[in-house]
């Protein structure tokens, strides 16, 4: 056999080994591991009672996420394996982006706190009855809600920031024991037209009402030592 046949044949043979090569480097590249997902199962402390899934705490409740539609009822308690629970949080994110959620009411139940973002993205909710025990409303709580008008609870210390932000609310009034309204807490609401803060109103951000062109009346107690009333829709100090 000739030199130059040899030096053809040794060339293919190199030629076919690299391609060999480069496809299995590519399989392993792009091949998708075998067996790898498996189903978590639904955690131990969590479970359900009337529609609405709770997670256990030692002798309390906190509800947690779960694909919410309809008018919604939070009880004062609810029982797992024999024991009472005390429904005491709205967990953060519970109901965020429940399209189809219509309401939800509280009034009944012992909820200390609604957790950030709790409702977020709820566009059809238009209703809220908030229990007389909240002491904190996370941040974004409310936010992108159809909310029109809201009662907050004498006991409210901490409203977060975005609370209300991009919702419906048309006008509200702020319990006194609150101290302050945080960063876009009412920014983006077009329909809000009038808001009154109590004496116990100390700091405002600066942006907390941007983009609610509506805005005019801000009824502020008299008694407030830092801030007065406006009808310009805007803050000013005492």
């Amino acid at each position: 056999m000739s030199k130059s046949k040899l030096i053809i044949i040794a060339t293919a043979i190199m030629m076919t080994n690299a391609v060999n090569a480069q496809t299995l480097n590519l399989k392993k590249v792009f091949s998708k591991p075998q067996n790898t997902t498996t189903t978590a199962p639904a955690a131990a402390d969590e479970f359900e009672a009337s529609g609405v899934r709770y997670k256990a705490n030692g002798t309390e409740a906190i509800v947690v996420a779960k694909k919410y539609s309809g008018d919604i009822y939070i009880p004062k308690t609810v029982s797992k394996d024999g024991k009472t629970l005390t429904v005491t949080k709205i967990g953060d994110r519970a109901f965020a982006g429940c399209k189809k959620l219509r309401s939800i009411n509280m009034s009944d139940a012992a909820i200390k706190e609604i957790g950030n973002g709790a409702f977020s993205g709820c566009m059809f909710l238009e209703c809220a009855s908030l229990p007389n025990t909240v002491v904190k409303i996370g941040d974004d709580a409310f936010h992108m809600t159809n909310i029109g008008v809201i009662e907050l609870p004498a006991s409210l210390k901490t409203l977060g920031k975005r609370a209300f932000f991009f919702s419906a609310i048309r006008s509200i009034s702020l319990p006194n024991g609150l101290t302050a309204i945080d960063s876009r807490t009412f920014s983006g609401c077009a329909d809000l037209k009038e808001i009154t803060l109590p004496a116990s109103v100390t700091s405002i951000a600066a942006d907390a009402f941007d983009n609610s062109p509506n805005l005019k009346n801000i009824n502020v107690a008299a008694s407030n030592k830092v801030y007065t009333s406006s009808t310009d829709g805007k803050i000013h100090k005492k």
